[in-house]
């Protein structure tokens, strides 16, 4: 007899889902001053206090590394706001300038924080909750209940693709953008930025694998339907992704397309010969219809997705982050090692932002959140990301070889490709800035590296 996965709710799932529900409809911009925020960052503070409430002890136990680092985040973010007297302040490096202001303004004995712009840093401080708070709901339900958030992360995909089709059909300034800050003319489904609608319609690729599979073996008689209908979704984030008009987004939806076969633990010639010379033509036929929606979505958008991804020049997208790094970069090594405090990379870059670069316009972001982490972290943030990567990985072997069923390996692997889809479109843009995509992150820790207080069978009988 198989289990029932749609039994009654813990308290846990129910405020997860409740939260990752807001998320995606109020989490999609990456902006401080979205009116959306004075929704969704009370109900972060709420759940994050619900969950410190329902975190069993057990769960702490075995989370210990984990936890401890997602705690210690918080802890140096807050520290950057700690005022410091004047003379160990002034004594800082990177604040000559800022120095020499006070002091032409009579302001000299002034205490102030690391951080350069304390409100921006209160604002990172506060973006933490959501995060934490999706961190510690998700490590007190069971593995095989992930599979129903899961299905509800799936589904806020599905409406994002199809938002992001009819954004691209309405054209310029249609009613299906939902924030007034947004790239015009491009899908980005229920968020701001392209960039990161592709990041999302990338995840969608592995997710729907992985869960057409799991329902599949706990629904073998609905097999066929369930694979046919995870073939169509992708063969719809196919074309999504292409007129996306992201150019790092589309070779990030590459890797989520090719992560298929390592969430599954399969080859290509095992599909290919495990069902004889039906699958084989099954799979054929499959690949040559994904190619034909992909051709055909290139016909029909080529005259105005595909003329951004082939632009090159100055004052691209492209040529402006390249020229940002090294600027930023150096800044960071003048503030070492504290940095500049998180969130004020806006007023810090303009210090240094050369004038050529000059625009009407300003920087929101470094464009790497790598590069951005050093200069508004300091070394502080910097270890802590290289700790924070050796307990994930440690936790992702140990815990695949403590997982009992082939479902909770697979959640393992699926948190894995995330984390990885997030880690590459880091390099060259922000995700993590936003609510929604900052717990994804926290909800993929938890698949990848974190060990429930249960763990039983997504697909075994009882």
């Amino acid at each position: 007899m198989k289990k029932n996965i749609f039994r009654s709710s813990s308290a846990s799932e129910l405020v997860l889902a409740a939260v990752l529900l807001m998320a995606l409809l109020l989490g999609g911009s990456g902006r401080d001053d979205v009116a959306s925020l004075v929704v969704l960052r009370p109900i972060s503070v709420l759940a994050l206090a619900v969950a410190l409430c329902l975190l069993p002890g057990d769960v702490w136990q075995r989370n210990k590394a984990l936890l401890a680092c997602a705690f210690a985040s918080v802890l140096l973010v807050a520290l950057q706001l700690v005022p410091l007297p004047p003379a160990i302040w002034q004594a800082l490096p990177g604040r000559d300038l800022v120095v020499e202001i006070d002091r032409a303004a009579g302001m000299a004995d002034l205490w102030r924080p690391i951080s350069l712009v304390p409100y921006r840093t209160v604002n990172a401080l506060m973006a933490l909750a959501l995060p934490l708070a999706v961190l510690l709901l998700a490590l007190t339900i069971e593995r095989e209940r992930q599979f129903r958030i899961a299905l509800l992360l799936l589904a806020g995909l599905f409406a994002s693709t199809l938002l992001g089709l009819l954004q691209i059909i309405g054209g310029e300034g249609n009613a299906f953008y939902l924030y007034r800050i947004t790239n015009d003319g491009s899908a980005v489904g229920l968020f701001a930025n392209r960039n990161h609608h592709a990041v999302a319609l990338a995840m969608g690729f592995p997710l729907t694998a992985a869960l057409v599979v799991l329902a599949t073996r706990m629904a073998e008689e609905r097999a066929g339907a369930l694979q046919w209908g995870g073939l169509s979704f992708a063969a719809l984030l196919l074309p999504s992704l292409l007129v996306s008009q992201s150019r790092a987004g589309i070779l990030v939806g590459l890797v989520g397309l090719a992560s298929v076969l390592f969430v599954l633990k399969v080859s290509p010639f095992r599909i290919a010969g495990s069902g004889g010379r039906n699958a084989t033509w099954k799979t054929a036929l499959a690949f040559v219809a994904l190619v034909a929606v992909a051709i055909l979505t290139v016909q029909m958008t080529a005259s105005n997705s595909f003329d951004r991804l082939f632009a090159s020049g100055v004052g691209t997208e492209t040529s402006l982050r390249f020229n940002t790094w090294p600027a930023a970069v150096r800044l960071a090594f003048e503030n070492l090692p504290f940095g500049t405090g998180m969130g004020t990379f806006v007023e810090a870059y303009r210090i240094v932002e050369p004038d050529f670069m000059l625009r009407p316009q300003y920087m929101n972001h470094a464009h790497n959140d790598f590069v951005e982490l050093f200069l508004t972290g300091g070394l502080p943030f910097v270890l802590l990301l290289v700790v924070s990567l050796a307990v994930v990985v440690r936790n992702y072997f140990r815990g695949s070889a403590e997982d009992r069923t082939e479902g909770s390996r697979m959640f393992r692997r699926l948190g894995a490709v995330i984390l990885l889809l997030l880690f590459l479109a880091s390099i060259y843009d922000y995700p993590l800035r936003t609510p929604l995509m900052a717990a994804i992150f926290a909800l993929a820790l938890v698949w990848t590296a974190g060990r429930a207080g249960a763990d039983r069978s997504l697909n075994e009988g009882t």
